[in-house]
């Protein structure tokens, strides 16, 4: 099943820059030759000219908006054994910029490093916080006489720009034992530093979600593996440090001082108690063998035997539908119970009952919304208890509240002058339309006096004529009255004509904020989460729910939310004229949630944002109407259409790795061929030995801190190269597609024989 479309990556070994940071001369020189001889004028010779320029690049600090992203993500916590963190930086040549004289190779090392520590592994950071020494440039590059052990980089502070030497940056000081357990070699820098460019989508199945553009990559070569707690991560600069690199280190010093441009913390927890792979496991293995028990119900104690009596198929038939008993006190004070469903259904909803009347106009009291069950003697006040909580909600806001009141009284005070007026025999006359007009006339209706002006404009050739003809003293002939109408005939003429077309332009200028708020009613807003999940045992920890939305509920609430207000039969009657001018102003049908998903899980606290994508069968994604979180560790999601499917895939940025769960690496194709696209999975992993891991068989030896054996003997580059066949030692862009470890992705769809996957 296609996910949505993902974004190309080309995947690069590195960027050479034409110039590296540093400060160039340039020498210009203008000779005029012929044949090798020198032919210019004498004395029209051009002096030779010389300029100065200089290339900055970073050096010592990093600035925020240079980072597209790390991962892990900072702060987090989860099982991260088989992940080496890394970060992603938005400048694409940057870890090449700087000259690193300790490499002599024609692709140029990068500068820069990036190094993981754990609690009690740096003296500045005991507690493994991400925390660095803030110091000056000048006291980076020459240490405080009691810092006589420390080595740092061979950078000579008078060298520098004042203004760069006195300024801040953010150091460590890392014991020498551990920097050469750790620090990568020159060759390994490489592979562990690539390029990467994201391009516009195209369809694929499967992939990630990355931010489009060109970024620079830097990897760790070291694991987490199973010591429990913080980790630091440390992008550090390798500038002036030539001679420990070879392995050189100043007598005396027992730590080196490193500029740490980037840091982060995240806290590894191999105990799987936050492990993102098991809990989105454990989400959907409830619905392995039967799809139903992922929607929202509560489910019946378990079967006892041998055959329920009608009671009981009445009670688990119910439950089934969604219901819950709750307590209920009857009017005659008799206690009962009664069922209550919220509008989050398991079912398609059914048909209401024979009697049930969901009109506004008739249903004025919760009663109204009340269904009996004749046969059991129980009520069902799911309906009811929507009317009442859209009423108390309505109430609750001011605003809404007041701006329907306001538009009643003034829907009123107006009808109540239409009904005046034609309850008036002689303004009932003047308005009485002549041969020819209609009550269709809102002029001529609602002003009296303008008939015959008006009947004489019809052409505009008979008003000068009229006006022009000589003026008869005979009487006119007299009129009878007429008839007087009565209240409720008055009451009947204000839904015709031009009454029912005033009383419709008062309630179209007076809906205010009101279709918004209703809006948000439907889309469950405000709704106290007892009504949604009437009983805590439907959404149990770590569990997913499915539900659809029951469009007779959400029509109780709103009645509920209009009735505020209606104190008379005549606002009864204009109760309609108000309805249509809000409802013309409400979002479409297409923009109602039809279904939604209830997610409650450790994973929501540690995953603020994340894709749950939902699908039709045909592939369609649904348009996402409501990302909410009730509680802390709850997540509600509405949709416009009921979902076929559902992707539920982990955050961060797009890919990251390391190894597998197993500890295994998935080989992925390097030549596109009839079978595999480039980058895609071969099936094939590695080690393929079972019981063989990459912790067991390509870590450095004789190194007890978990760190990547790239290319010394048994290294992991020459098992991939051997294994994938390839021709030629594996480049850093390669050897980065092999070392992708994609997000996390959970289908749930339907399968054959009503299960899920």
């Amino acid at each position: 099943m296609a996910t949505g479309p993902d974004l190309n990556i080309t995947f690069y070994d590195y960027l050479a820059p034409r110039l590296t940071a540093g400060k160039y001369q340039v020498h210009a020189e203008h000779e005029l030759t012929q044949g090798g001889v020198d032919i210019t004028t004498p004395g029209a010779r051009i002096d030779p000219v010389e300029a100065e320029f200089e290339v900055r690049a970073v050096q010592f600090v990093l600035d925020e908006s240079s980072v597209q992203a790390v991962y892990p993500p900072p702060g987090s916590s989860g099982n991260y054994r088989t992940v080496l963190p890394h970060i992603t930086l938005n400048r694409s040549i940057l870890p090449w910029e700087r000259e690193v004289k300790w490499s002599s190779r024609a692709a140029r090392a990068p500068w820069m490093a990036l190094l993981m520590f754990q609690a009690g592994e740096l003296p500045d950071d005991p507690e493994g916080m991400g925390i660095a020494t803030s110091r000056t440039v000048a006291e980076l590059c020459r240490p405080k006489p009691e810092d006589s052990g420390v080595q740092p980089p061979a950078i000579d502070p008078d060298g520098l720009d004042p203004k760069t030497r006195d300024s801040n940056c953010r150091t460590i000081d890392v014991p020498i034992d551990l920097f050469k357990a750790l620090i990568p070699r020159e060759d390994e820098l490489d592979h562990l530093t690539h390029v990467r460019d994201v391009y516009e989508p195209a369809a694929r199945a499967g992939g990630e979600v990355l931010t489009p553009g060109s970024f620079a990559v830097v990897t760790g070569n070291r694991f987490p593996l199973d010591v429990i707690g913080p980790r630091t991560v440390h992008l550090v600069s390798l500038e002036g440090h030539d001679g420990p690199l070879k392995g050189e280190f100043t007598t005396g010093a027992t730590h080196i001082r490193l500029a740490a441009l980037w840091s982060w913390s995240f806290t590894h927890d191999p105990t799987g108690r936050l492990d993102p792979h098991s809990l989105l496991k454990a989400l959907v293995a409830r619905g392995a063998l039967d799809a139903e028990r992922l929607a929202l119900r509560l489910e019946p104690a378990a079967d006892p035997g041998g055959s329920p009596d009608a009671d009981e198929q009445y009670a688990r038939e119910r439950l089934r539908l969604g219901y819950v008993p709750v307590p209920q006190r009857l009017l005659s004070g008799e206690l009962s119970y009664a069922w209550y469903r919220g509008p989050c259904t398991p079912v398609t909803v059914q048909d209401l009952p024979r009697g049930y009347d969901a009109d506004p106009k008739t249903q004025t009291t919760a009663d109204h919304a009340l269904i009996y069950d004749k046969d059991y003697g129980v009520y069902d006040v799911s309906y009811a208890s929507a009317w009442t909580l859209g009423r108390t909600l309505a109430l609750a806001d001011p605003e809404y509240s007041a701006d329907l009141v306001r538009a009643r009284r003034e829907l009123s005070n107006q009808a109540v002058g239409l009904m005046a007026l034609a309850a008036d025999p002689a303004r009932a006359r003047a308005a009485t339309p002549r041969a020819g007009r209609s009550h269709a006339d809102a002029e001529t209706d609602l002003r009296p006096g303008l008939g015959w002006l008006r009947t004489l404009a019809i052409d505009s050739r008979d008003l000068p004529r009229a006006l022009a003809a000589p003026q008869s003293r005979a009487p006119m002939p007299a009129e009878p009255p007429p008839t007087p109408l009565s209240r409720a005939d008055r009451r009947l003429l204000l839904g015709t004509g031009a009454r029912a077309a005033a009383l419709r332009r008062t309630a179209d200028h007076r809906t205010a904020g009101m279709p918004a708020w209703l809006d948000r009613a439907a889309a469950l807003h405000g709704i106290p989460f007892g009504y949604l999940v009437p009983d805590p045992r439907m959404l149990p920890p770590e569990s997913l729910r499915l539900f659809r939305l029951d469009p007779g509920w959400i029509s109780a609430l709103l009645n509920g939310a209009r009735s505020v207000g209606l104190h008379t039969g005549l606002d009864q009657q204009l109760e309609a004229t108000l309805h249509a001018a809000v409802g013309a102003r409400r979002a479409g049908e297409e923009q109602a949630p039809k279904a939604g998903l209830l997610l409650r899980s450790a994973l929501v606290p540690a995953w603020p944002e994340f894709d749950l994508v939902a699908y039709t069968a045909d592939g369609r994604p649904l348009t996402e109407l409501r990302r909410d979180h009730p509680a802390p560790d709850v997540l509600l999601l509405l949709f416009d259409d009921v979902p076929d499917s559902i992707v539920i895939r982990e955050p961060g940025e797009g890919i990251h790795f390391g190894t597998t769960a197993e500890g295994k690496i998935s080989l992925r194709a390097l030549v596109p061929d009839n079978e595999y696209d480039r980058g895609e999975p071969i099936g094939r992993p590695l080690p393929a030995t079972e019981g063989k891991t990459v912790f067991t068989e390509f870590l450095r030896p004789d190194n007890p801190y978990g760190v990547l054996n790239l290319l010394d003997s048994g290294g992991i580059v020459a098992a991939l190269t051997t294994a994938l066949n390839h021709p030629q030692p594996l480049t850093a862009g390669e050897f980065a597609i092999e070392m992708i470890n994609s997000p996390l992705e959970q289908k749930l769809v339907p399968a054959t024989g009503g299960r899920s996957e």
